[in-house]
């Protein structure tokens, strides 16, 4: 009876508490890959679903969540608000990059990996100076300081930053060169999709445009999954993991226009750049991929349309560059995925990145001034 005794607690070890021990030690992913599709939310998804002759790479995303876009002065909020929400878990005001409601610079998520020799990388589908994206490394005032946007990037140095909007780095009114900056840091600076293809190792500043990048029907062709795939093949190669963030604006300007083919197609394009990352995480076995919109735009309505002749009919409560307070959804795959469901504040999304980046625990309601 004795060693039977011992039997079942070694097969107790061995079959339920050795695995639940090797589920802890990998429960943290090595990569985070994250989408923020501006002015998107379940109208705008749906639009490229149905126009779409094939499943989009967001239905192989099992985990499913529902955010909050207000900012902290409006319930309308917008990129700005809501990239610093995501990027620092803080709430602030409309219009505001990387700043708290008193003003003071807070840190980002980027800046927390970079000190933790995690490597870090942006991809813009437009300019690298969006509303959405410029607080995951700028500081200031308005989205409007397209200029100390630009400098940032040179201050934080991410290691990948891939986009339009050249002119803003080199045509500048204090006369700064700021590729030859980049450069002296041991930058490849490429100044088109074939010279971003080309760069297989080493820190890259990509530029696709001078100024803005045209929408998916004027010519853009497949430059967003290009530049997600070189991002990620330059970031893999980091010995400690990497954090990618890609910001698409194209849908939220379609929204603006009413122009709802033009939603369709570019909820498409962005699609087939969220498939790029999943087949990463998939192969790879140890990435998250979070894909989350922005505040939705012009208050899109899905009133008719034919499923089978991937035609939608939409209408607009509020046109114009406008956006409405109606949640946003978030889609999740891989290590730490269950994290992403429920409804959440778009500031939850910040602690939940962090904590699986970093590997620490999270302590929800604070964050760090610089």
């Amino acid at each position: 009876m004795k060693h039977y005794s011992l039997f079942k607690a070694l097969c107790y070890f061995v079959f339920v508490v050795f695995p639940f021990c090797l589920q802890a030690k990998d429960a943290e992913p090595r990569n985070i890959i994250l989408f923020i599709g501006d002015g998107m939310s379940l109208a705008q998804w749906q639009t490229g679903m149905i126009m779409s002759d094939k499943p989009l790479n967001i239905e192989r995303m099992r985990s499913v969540g529902i955010v909050r876009t207000n900012s902290l002065t409006d319930f309308n909020g917008d990129g700005p608000s809501h990239g610093t929400a995501i990027a620092s878990g803080v709430n602030t005001r409309k219009g505001t990059v990387g700043l708290d409601s008193d003003g003071k610079p807070v840190k980002s998520i980027m800046e927390y990996a970079a000190e933790n020799q995690i490597a870090t990388g942006i991809v813009s589908a437009n300019t690298l100076l969006e509303g959405s994206i410029a607080p995951f490394v700028a500081h200031v005032e308005s989205r409007m300081q397209t200029e100390d946007i630009a400098k940032a990037y040179v201050e934080q140095t991410p290691d990948v930053f891939i986009g339009g909007g050249m002119r803003y780095f080199t045509e500048r009114k204090d006369g700064q060169d700021l590729l030859a900056i980049l450069e002296s840091k041991g930058y490849h600076i490429a100044e088109s999709m074939d010279e971003i293809r080309n760069v297989h190792e080493g820190k890259l500043a990509g530029f696709i445009s001078e100024t803005n990048v045209p929408d998916i029907s004027r010519g853009r062709g497949d430059s967003l999954t290009e530049s997600v795939r070189t991002a990620i093949d330059l970031l893999s190669q980091s010995e400690k993991g990497f954090f990618l963030l890609v910001g698409d604006m194209f849908v939220d300007r379609a929204s603006h226009a009413c122009d709802t083919e033009l939603v369709g197609r570019e909820a498409i394009d962005l699609d087939k750049a969220v498939g790029i990352a999943l087949d990463f995480a998939e192969k790879e076995g140890n990435t998250l991929v979070v894909v989350v919109g922005g505040p939705e735009a012009s208050g899109m309505v899905l009133v008719g349309g034919d499923i089978t002749k991937h035609e939608v009919t939409a209408k607009w409560a509020m046109q114009g560059m406008i956006h409405t307070g109606t949640m946003v959804p978030v889609f999740s795959y891989g290590v730490g995925a269950e994290r992403f469901q429920g409804i959440m504040k778009n500031t939850d999304l910040f602690f939940h990145i962090k904590e699986l980046l970093l590997n620490e625990n999270k302590v929800y309601g604070q964050r760090d001034s610089l």
